[in-house]
């Protein structure tokens, strides 16, 4: 009795489990469903998301889930620009679906992978998109879903120059859109038509094919494609040379592409008004522009840290609870054992022997277990830590050098492009002047970053340096560098670098906008503190009337990620700058 009341037991945890498995089967599909919309304006939320989908279908052994959401991480690397790990997940994705007889997303996947590696190997790129053509033919896949392939090869077409094949693609998936009455997939067509008539500067007819998606568009609920197409729209005026006008329509695409969080689009419109800018001279807007798009790519590299240490900890998560679960099953299954023993008690000493046995496996297979992740975990930290130092010069890079060299190749444009022989010396000097510059950034960073470690005095010194070469440049203010330092603190490199930064663009600053007469650098130490103050006897700023701007967050970061606490005051007599630390 006790036997048969075991089995009913059994049976119904293994209908649970078949039902619970398919619940989970469809959540899996529900995430791989979101739309690309979502996906590409929130790429790093959805980066954590896709990852831990695919785990969750590893867990129960969904390969179509495992595919699905292979192809949805491939999408989001490639829109982040990590080319190398979009093909391995597209690849690893056709290999499933091959394997599953799936020919609809098998051929849509060996699309996609041929459309995205079109800028990497343009040769492979129309090989795949062939091989994804002939595969939907041959499979008789809906015509509907043909579209978006014709569409695709249309651009891999336009990009080996072939004009004809490329508008004879678009043509067909528009047609086959406007057949199934595609208001959302129509626009696409339209657009990829007018951008090919703009590249062979037919712009009557580019304007022509652009006003009929604006039309279609502004129809859609949501504003995405709204602002795709005002971009065009700034495009075209860009490829015609109205400066003016495309500066003005890429200044509202930005402001659209922010009010919905499309940072693609964000950062497009910086890089194209910084361009516009400076081929209209005004160099102060063009440095402006440029400056937010690099401080949004630190923003968005700073964020990819942030997602990595959220996968880790996903991962433990994840560990600790298959941890609960095996030992849940495991106290399941030794009650089973108990009600079987009371009954058969000629099995007893075999069935003790079994169960023994079992645990004693189970155990080292849990030890095992436990060593691996502890080692995975090691080598996933130290990869963090590599991974940091990377995205550190990146950001140092980019931030001091960057600019000023935009600034050289800027010039050396006008140069080649012809500028007015009256101020090809002022423009010549210019440029030197840039380049010293730059390198003397660059010595800068490698100074702070060859440093392993550095004390309070090394740091002054340097100041100096700079202040003196400053000060051989501006006559109009007087600077001075006093040290009032009674124990010479250790620093590290980071420590060193970002205080050198601060200092550096608190200097910039206090030039450009204080109307100041003198600014002092005082270095000061006493039994357990250190701190640099900046003070200028400029005309001060209203903290009600101005907001920190990216010179302030940034010195604000700098100082606080050193171990710091940043301080700033400021009136009518002038503005102070303090970092400040405090030593146990």
């Amino acid at each position: 009795m006790n036997l048969g009341f075991s089995s009913i037991i059994l049976f119904l945890l293994l209908i649970n489990n078949l039902l619970l498995s398919q619940s989970k089967a469809n959540e899996i599909d529900s995430i791989n469903s979101i739309n690309y919309q979502e996906i590409v304006s929130n790429l790093e939320k959805y980066d954590i998301i896709f990852i831990n989908n695919l785990n969750e279908a590893k867990k129960i052994g969904y390969e179509r889930g495992i595919a699905k959401s292979l192809s949805n991480l491939a999408l989001v690397h490639y829109l982040k620009g990590d080319y190398d790990e979009s093909t391995q997940y597209h690849i690893d994705a056709i290999s499933i679906f091959e394997r599953l007889g799936m020919y609809l997303e098998l051929c849509e996947e060996y699309g996609e992978l041929g459309y995205q590696m079109k800028r990497i190997n343009l040769p492979k790129a129309n090989e795949y998109m062939q091989k994804a053509i002939s595969l939907a033919e041959e499979n008789k896949v809906p015509l509907f879903r043909m579209s978006k392939l014709y569409d695709n090869y249309g651009v891999i077409k336009e990009m080996m120059k072939q004009y004809d094949s490329a508008f004879s693609y678009y043509r067909k998936a528009l047609k086959i859109k406007e057949q199934f009455n595609d208001s959302v997939g129509i626009p696409y067509s339209l657009n990829k038509i007018a951008v090919l008539y703009a590249n062979l500067k037919n712009f009557d007819k580019a304007y022509e094919y652009l006003s009929l998606s604006d039309k279609i568009r502004a129809k859609e609920n949501g504003d995405f494609g709204r602002v795709e197409n005002l971009s065009l729209h700034a495009d075209f005026l860009s490829f015609e040379n109205r400066i003016d006008e495309a500066i003005d329509k890429y200044e509202e695409v930005l402001r659209a592409a922010q009010k919905i969080n499309y940072t693609y689009l964000v950062l497009y419109s910086l890089q194209n008004l910084s361009d516009l800018y400076r081929k209209r001279k005004d160099y102060q807007n063009a440095f402006l522009r440029a400056q937010m798009y690099y401080n949004l790519k630190d923003s968005i590299d700073n964020v990819d840290v942030k997602s990595r240490i959220a996968q880790l900890e996903i991962a433990y998560q994840t560990e600790q609870k298959n941890k609960l679960l095996a030992e849940s099953q495991y106290r399941l299954k030794s009650r089973e054992q108990q009600l079987l023993f009371a009954i058969i008690t000629v099995l007893l000493l075999l069935m003790i022997f079994i169960g023994v046995y079992k645990y004693q496996n189970l155990k080292k297979k849990r030890d095992i277990s436990e060593l691996e992740y502890k080692s995975k975990l090691q080598t996933a930290l130290l990869e963090k830590q590599i991974v940091d130092e990377k995205l550190k010069l990146s950001r140092e890079l980019h931030d001091n050098i960057g600019s000023q060299l935009t600034f050289i190749i800027s010039s050396l444009d006008n140069l080649i492009y012809g500028a007015p022989e009256s101020k090809l010396s002022e423009t010549i000097k210019n440029v030197k002047d840039f380049s010293r510059n730059a390198l003397i950034d660059l010595r800068n960073t490698i100074w702070a970053i060859k440093k392993q470690d550095g004390t309070v005095e090394d740091l002054s010194l340097k100041v100096s340096e700079l202040v003196s070469k400053i000060g051989d440049s501006i006559n109009n203010i007087s600077f001075e560098v006093e040290n009032q330092i009674k124990n010479n603190f250790k620093l590290n490199s980071t420590q060193m670098l970002n205080l050198f930064r601060i200092i550096q663009e608190a200097l910039q600053n206090a030039i450009k906008y204080s109307e100041c007469s003198s600014i002092k650098i005082i270095f000061r130490t006493d039994e357990n503190l250190f701190d640099v103050l900046i003070q200028d006897n400029g005309k001060g700023f209203d903290f009600n009337k101005i907001s920190d701007g990216n010179g302030l967050i940034n010195m604000r970061r700098r100082c606080e990620e050193s171990g710091g606490e940043f301080i700033l005051k400021s009136n009518s007599e002038g503005t102070q700058i303090k970092c400040q630390f405090r030593f146990n």
